[in-house]
């Protein structure tokens, strides 16, 4: 389960980004999943408390994961469109069939919420 070097990680990150803001708690963690990242956001938000438990400033911190969809740029129309598996390959814009997967497999510390 490679989520909880990830989570560990993750920690570190917002305890570093916290201290620097000289912030008292950290109340929640955003963190965008890419379909293609290869997270288990599930995974993710079990790991998490066992990562933060050494840090008093992320003790009851709540990991909120937004999921992510994969993205699809169409070749035919250049337009971009989502799709919710592989096999989704006609584009809804043009009707195109030529596109390249892109976009879905970040995984991204967007906010954290401090006290």
């Amino acid at each position: 389960m490679h989520e909880l070097s990830i989570a560990l990680s993750l920690v570190d990150q917002v305890r570093r980004i916290a201290e620097k803001e000289s912030a008292r708690q950290v109340v929640s963690v955003r963190v965008r999943v890419g379909a293609m990242s290869g997270v288990d956001g599930e995974a993710l938000t079990f790991c998490f408390p066992m990562a933060a438990r050494e840090f008093p400033i992320l003790e009851n911190a709540r990991l909120e994961i937004v999921a992510e969809p994969m993205q699809w740029f169409c070749l035919e129309c250049r337009q971009r469109f989502a799709g919710e598996s592989v096999s989704e390959r006609v584009c809804p814009h043009c009707g195109g069939l030529e596109h390249h997967l892109t976009g879905s497999d970040t995984l991204t510390l967007e906010s954290l919420e401090v006290a």
